[in-house]
């Protein structure tokens, strides 16, 4: 199930969060899902400038994440 979803570029984009904790860090950084729902679906993972030293926090900072926050991730991806 999407968390949010976000049109760019003539396109309807679901978006989803999860936490990652990489190697050697203690904190949880959110990364954003975004897949198309074209017919020739494209997939993305964004990491947020997003930590926390808990899992459970870094998904409760998720929910103030700014819908223009997730655009920009977006086009900053695409090189829009």
């Amino acid at each position: 199930m999407a968390w949010r979803t976000v049109a760019l570029a003539d396109c309807e984009w679901t978006v989803s969060v999860v936490a990652e904790r990489r190697a050697g860090s203690n904190d949880w950084t959110l990364v954003a899902g975004f897949r198309s729902a074209s017919p020739e679906p494209r997939r993305y993972w964004i990491p947020l400038p997003i930590t926390s030293a808990s899992k459970a926090a870094a998904f409760a900072k998720a929910e103030a994440i700014q819908h223009a926050d997730l655009v920009d991730a977006l086009k900053s991806r695409l090189g829009l």
